[in-house]
């Protein structure tokens, strides 16, 4: 694809344009001094533990603060969350990001919603030592903000969109709303499969979710009416044959066949025929609900997973959950609270560092518990977070995180794991 110079709308509050200037690491000795321009700040918790993390050969990737009225960096951290390198990228209002061997992608919000919950028209951006390169011609697939994820050759991507659908009696979730809440619109979920600036593959959740898939969705916490699935993130196989796809209100992940477009189960708030029955030997999940308000469902190869369940709606402390799946069957292998028990209201994610899983790196969300690396126990090495009075007195947050401190307490939208140097 066409990898277009720096313009257009910008999304999330955004004034400026992002600057070209290379790395602060090419720039300024102390790293640390310069988070505080994007007002956030780092903590050894655990020195022997950031010790054994810092040592990783992996790297640690955030677009950081996630809420920002325009001034925002990429940062490049060692596995103990020292940063290494600090891309200003003012005025692009990243959200998602992915890193491969090849390099940093993101998603440059733009369009966005009232709630500044989803977006109409994100793009899809490239991250290196030189800056960002906005790809304006990808705003014509009307991409949402929440997930992007390259294939390996380089020449296509996967995302999501929210598709606005009118109201009639054919659209089953319209009527789930509230007696005296009448809906004009409800936003279908869809998964596309870009190649060489062309959709090759597109899946609706209106036209694959039954209706007691979505009779289970209303009853959850987070469910919301009018935007009943809202999708957080995509990822298909290595060999493309299956996608899987977190969904927020339905607090619920699934895995897709992309041949047939066939939902294959489901793991989380749901007790279709599809559900996955779960296993939980060690009693890891405790007595609350598997899912509530979960992002960033991954796929760690052959028959195992992790999610990041944000414990949304009260259910309880966010936490990451590891399983495999096998006969219909869902065994919980893992779960690793967030060390200070903080329910996390959105965004998150959850990515092993290591090969042996050792360790973690977490986006605890909208928390003011931030971004931490965990070993696979729960004990905490280290965090980086908002300091959320310096946000506010520096006038970088936006005015509903400024307002809403969970909000505006929010490092980044997930961090993700990629190999070291890929910004320089």
């Amino acid at each position: 694809m066409g990898v277009l110079a720096v313009a257009g709308c910008l999304g999330g509050g955004a004034t400026s344009s992002p600057s070209n200037a290379p790395p602060v690491s090419q720039q300024a000795g102390d790293l640390d001094e310069a988070l505080a321009t994007y007002a956030l700040q780092h903590e050894v918790v655990d020195a022997d533990l950031a010790e054994q993390a810092s040592g990783l050969d992996a790297s640690i990737y955030l677009a950081a603060p996630l809420l920002t009225s325009g001034t925002q960096a990429v940062l490049e951290l060692r596995g103990d969350l020292a940063p290494l390198a600090v891309l200003d990228v003012s005025g692009s209002a990243l959200a998602a990001l992915t890193a491969s061997d090849d390099g940093l992608v993101g998603l440059s919000r733009a369009c966005l919603s009232d709630s500044g919950g989803y977006a109409f028209c994100a793009r899809v951006s490239t991250l290196d030592a030189a800056g960002i390169a906005i790809d304006e011609s990808t705003e014509a697939f009307d991409l949402d903000h929440h997930a992007v994820l390259m294939d390996e050759d380089g020449a296509g991507f996967w995302a999501d969109r929210y598709v606005p659908v009118a109201c009639d009696d054919d659209v089953y979730p319209c009527g789930l709303a509230d007696e005296d809440e009448e809906l004009e619109r409800v936003y279908d979920c869809e998964i596309v499969h870009v190649r060489d600036d062309e959709p090759v593959w597109e899946w609706s959740a209106l036209d694959h979710f039954t209706d007691a898939m979505l009779d289970s969705a209303s009853t959850t916490a987070v469910y919301a009416p009018v935007d009943p699935f809202h999708c957080n993130s995509v990822q298909p196989s290595d060999d493309g044959a299956t996608v899987y796809v977190s969904m927020r209100h339905p607090s619920s992940v699934m895995a897709i066949d992309v041949a047939s477009g066939d939902l294959l189960w489901t793991f989380g708030q749901d007790d279709s025929d599809l559900a996955l029955a779960v296993d939980d030997p060690d009693g890891l999940l405790g007595d609350r609900a598997v899912l509530s308000g979960q992002h960033d469902f991954r796929w760690l190869g052959g028959d195992r997973f992790s999610v990041f369940d944000n414990g949304s709606g009260g259910a309880g402390a966010a936490r990451v959950v590891v399983f495999h799946v096998a006969d219909g069957v869902a065994t919980i292998e893992n779960v690793i609270e967030d060390p200070s028990g903080r329910e996390s209201r959105c965004t998150g994610s959850a990515r092993p560092l290591d090969a042996a899983e050792e360790f973690w790196a977490v986006s605890w969300g909208c928390s003011e518990s931030g971004v931490s690396v965990v070993t696979a126990d729960g004990r905490e090495a280290a965090r980086i977070t908002v300091d959320f009075e310096a946000g506010v007195e520096q006038e970088i947050l936006t005015d509903v995180a400024a307002e809403q401190p969970e909000l505006g307490h929010t490092v980044s939208y997930q961090a993700v794991v990629g190999p070291p140097g890929l910004l320089g």
